[in-house]
C-alpha cells in the first residue's frame, strides 16, 4: 500500500484514533460469568445459574455450586459431604438466607495496543471491574441490582456525573415470577438487552455493532422471559437508557431473541432487534436501527463447544440513504482439562456493503478457572480495518485477573 506524505499523515492520525477508541472500550468494566459454553455440560439453558434468566451478572446459589463442581481445576478430591461448599459466597464461610444473594467481583487488566507505524505503541495497567451486587427472591418477587466503581470507561452506566472516578449500576430491576415451574418472569428496571449470544467479550463486533454488550449497553424497560421444556426467550420494550443524557441520545424500541434445544448438546436461536434515537451518533441525526440474525451452541464432544452468530445490520438515518451490512462471529472453545480453555474466534463486520468496508477480526484466547472464585485470562487479538488509503492492521494483547466472592 503506497501513500503520499499526506496520505501518511491521514493514516497514522486514524490508525492512531482507532486505536484510542478500540483501547477506550476495551478498558472498560465488564460484567462477569457468561458463560454460553457451559452447554457441554447440558446446560442449555441460564435461569437456574444466574439472577438474570437469560444470563451473566449474579449467580444464584445453585449456580455457585455449579461454578465449584464445574467450572474450576480441582487440586483434589472434593469435600463428599458437601463438595460444592467453597463455591458459596465468601467461600462458604458466610452462611446467607436461602432468599438473599450477594456478590462481588473485581477484575485488572494489563493492555498493550499495536498499531502499524508510525502510530505508538501503548501499554495499559486498568481497574477494569469494582462491582457488588444482590438479588433477592421472596415468593414470587425477584429483584436484583449493582453498584460498582469505574475510574473510566463503562459512562453508559453511569450513576454519578463525570468522566472518571464514578458509581456505576449496571444492572437493577424487580418481578414476579409466575407460571407452572416458575417459566415466566416479568421484570421491569434495567436489563441487559435480550440478544444474540451471550459473551463476556463485549468488545466483539457483534456486540459491539448491535449495542447489546453486557459491559455498559443496558437499557431501562420491561421484559418477559420464559425457560420450559428445552425453550428459553426473552422479549424487552426498551425506555431508553436513562443513566444516559441527554434523552436525544436515547434508544426507543424492542429487542428479543428466541432458543430451542435440541439436544442436550445444541441450541439455536433466533434474535431481532429494532431502536429509535433521535439524535444517532453515528448517522448524526434520528436514525432507527436494526439487528437481526440467528445463532446457535453445540459441544459435538464434551470437550469441545462451537459457537455462531450472524446478524444482519441496517440503519435508517432521518432523510439520508439506508445503511445495511452483516455482522458476525465463530467460536471454537476447547476444555482439554477441566478449568482449563483455549479459545479461537473470528469476526466480520461490514457496515455498509460494497466496496473495501470490511473490518476482520481473529482472537486467540486462553483462559483458566485454577482456584476457587479466581480466574486469569489471556487474548491476543489481531484486526484488520477498512480505512481511506487502504487497509491497517491493529494488534492488543490483554491479561486479565478475576477474582469473586
Amino acid at each position: 500500500m503506497a501513500l503520499t506524505t499526506g496520505g501518511a499523515s491521514r493514516f497514522a492520525l486514524r490508525v492512531a484514533l482507532f486505536a484510542v477508541i478500540l483501547a477506550g472500550t476495551l478498558l472498560a468494566s465488564r460484567s462477569a460469568h457468561a458463560y454460553p459454553w457451559m452447554i457441554r455440560n447440558e446446560y442449555t439453558a441460564c435461569s437456574m445459574c444466574h439472577a438474570d434468566p437469560s444470563g451473566a451478572g449474579i449467580m444464584t446459589p445453585y449456580g455457585r455450586a455449579q461454578s465449584e463442581v464445574l467450572l474450576r481445576t480441582h487440586w483434589g478430591e472434593l469435600d463428599e459431604e458437601d463438595p460444592a461448599k467453597l463455591g458459596g459466597f465468601a467461600f462458604g464461610a458466610v452462611q446467607l438466607p436461602e432468599w438473599l444473594d450477594l456478590q462481588a467481583d473485581v477484575r485488572s487488566l494489563l493492555l498493550h495496543v499495536a498499531p502499524p507505524d508510525p502510530a505508538p505503541s501503548t501499554t495499559r495497567r486498568v481497574l477494569m471491574q469494582a462491582d457488588a451486587a444482590t438479588a433477592l427472591r421472596l415468593g414470587p418477587f425477584r429483584a436484583s441490582g449493582s453498584l460498582g466503581y469505574a475510574h473510566e470507561g463503562a459512562l453508559g452506566a453511569s450513576v454519578t456525573r463525570g468522566t472518571e472516578d464514578r458509581l456505576v449500576s449496571r444492572q437493577h430491576w424487580a418481578g414476579m415470577v409466575f407460571g407452572d415451574d416458575e417459566a415466566f418472569l416479568v421484570r421491569a428496571g434495567r436489563m441487559n438487552l435480550p440478544f444474540g449470544l451471550r459473551i463476556l467479550e463485549h468488545t466483539t463486533f457483534v456486540r459491539s455493532a448491535t449495542r447489546t454488550d453486557i459491559n455498559a449497553a443496558q437499557q431501562h424497560g420491561v421484559a418477559l422471559a420464559y425457560n420450559k421444556d428445552g425453550w428459553r426467550g426473552e422479549a424487552m420494550a426498551i425506555l431508553g437508557n436513562f443513566q444516559l443524557r441527554p434523552d436525544a441520545l436515547r434508544d426507543r424500541g424492542a429487542s428479543a431473541y428466541l432458543e430451542k434445544s435440541f439436544l442436550p448438546n445444541l441450541a439455536v436461536g433466533a434474535t431481532s432487534l429494532v431502536t429509535h434515537a433521535e439524535l444517532d451518533l453515528a448517522a448524526r441525526t434520528s436514525a432507527f436501527r436494526q439487528a437481526h440474525g440467528l445463532f446457535g451452541r453445540y459441544a459435538p464432544a464434551k470437550p469441545v463447544v462451537i459457537m455462531l452468530e450472524a446478524d444482519a445490520l441496517v440503519r435508517s438515518p432521518k432523510r439520508q440513504a439506508i445503511d445495511v451490512g452483516a455482522t458476525g462471529i465463530a467460536q471454537v472453545d476447547v476444555e482439554p482439562v477441566q478449568g482449563v480453555h483455549v479459545a479461537a474466534t473470528g469476526e466480520l463486520l461490514n457496515e455498509r456493503f460494497g466496496g473495501d468496508a470490511t473490518s476482520l477480526g481473529a482472537w486467540l484466547s486462553a483462559f483458566w478457572f485454577f482456584l476457587p472464585h479466581i480466574d486469569f485470562r489471556a487474548d491476543l487479538v489481531y484486526r484488520s480495518l477498512p480505512v481511506a488509503d487502504g487497509r491497517a492492521g491493529v494488534v492488543m494483547g490483554l491479561a486479565q485477573f478475576h477474582g469473586w466472592l
